[in-house]
């Protein structure tokens, strides 16, 4: 778990100014809580940039790497990244799901 905080961000702001750049988490998914301010941005099969609205008692599901490995990629890592571009303080917090760092992550058998 982590307490992530983004500062405002100020002068021109452009799609090079982020919170954090665009990636994936590598554990199996993560839960995340978010304040009321808008920053986390999903990317979609279409590759375009969709606004992860903060609903009030709601939590945020990332699905990560080691998910997507144990699916075949059936389902995939989730794509994300933080834009504060709301000119005050933000904060989120991710907690971080995954398995013991020894065990073998491999494709289950579909029968």
């Amino acid at each position: 778990m982590r307490l992530l905080y983004y500062p405002p961000q100020a002068g021109m702001l452009d799609d090079r100014v982020l919170g954090i750049g665009a990636h994936t988490d590598y554990e199996c998914f993560t839960i995340l809580w978010q304040d009321e301010v808008q920053a986390l941005q999903v990317l979609n099969a279409s590759g375009k940039w969709i606004d992860a609205v903060p609903i009030p008692g709601t939590f945020v599901v990332n699905l990560g790497d080691q998910f997507a490995r144990w699916t075949n990629d059936v389902f995939k890592s989730t794509v994300h990244r933080a834009v504060n571009r709301s000119g005050t303080e933000r904060y989120s917090i991710p907690l971080f799901f995954g398995t013991d760092y020894n065990v073998k992550l491999e494709v289950c058998a579909v029968a």
